[in-house]
């Protein structure tokens, strides 16, 4: 039995629409402002949507575009799956995700105002967790399930098993 390609694509096309944004969502409504990490999180799942919609308006290959979906899917779960382990404090974090030490504070009171109105931006600290799921294992789970998918595909593109 062979299946579409083109309605898988936009099946990916929606999902990882959807992913993006409630990222939005999250950030501008729920005003929820994302570390480092989740930007590039971001930035890899706007990735994946455009090699998604070039698969669907057949702009490229089939078999280039399933590749480089896979390719940054795996990547994107890689960074999900790093995110998630410094969020529980499995791996120290090589990033520098806080803006500012307040090392250049002049006196107390100036360290407090920095202290008190600076917003937590770290990398370590989920600012959304349901049920003890955040927003970067929720990634982690979606990018690996979709990478898994699209690896089933690829091997069926590049057998020639699947329709146009």
């Amino acid at each position: 039995m062979t299946a579409n390609y083109q309605k898988f694509f936009i099946l990916n096309s929606i999902i990882t629409l959807i992913i993006v944004m409630s990222s939005f969502i999250f950030e501008f409504y729920y005003e929820l402002i994302p570390c480092k990490i989740c930007l590039i999180q971001r930035y890899m799942w706007l990735l994946v949507f455009i090699s998604f919609m070039l698969a669907v308006f057949k702009i490229a290959n089939k078999k280039f575009i399933s590749l480089i979906s896979t390719i940054i899917l795996f990547l994107l779960s890689l960074i999900a799956l790093y995110h998630s382990a410094i969020e529980y404090g499995l791996v120290k974090n090589i990033f520098s995700c806080t803006i500012t030490s307040g090392l250049d504070a002049t006196s107390i009171e100036e360290l407090s105002n920095i202290i008190l109105n600076t917003e937590n931006n770290d990398c370590a600290f989920p600012k959304f967790s349901f049920y003890g799921i955040t927003l970067s294992n929720l990634s982690f789970v979606t990018s690996l399930i979709l990478l898994l998918i699209n690896l089933q595909v690829l091997k069926k593109i590049l057998f020639n098993n699947y329709e146009s």
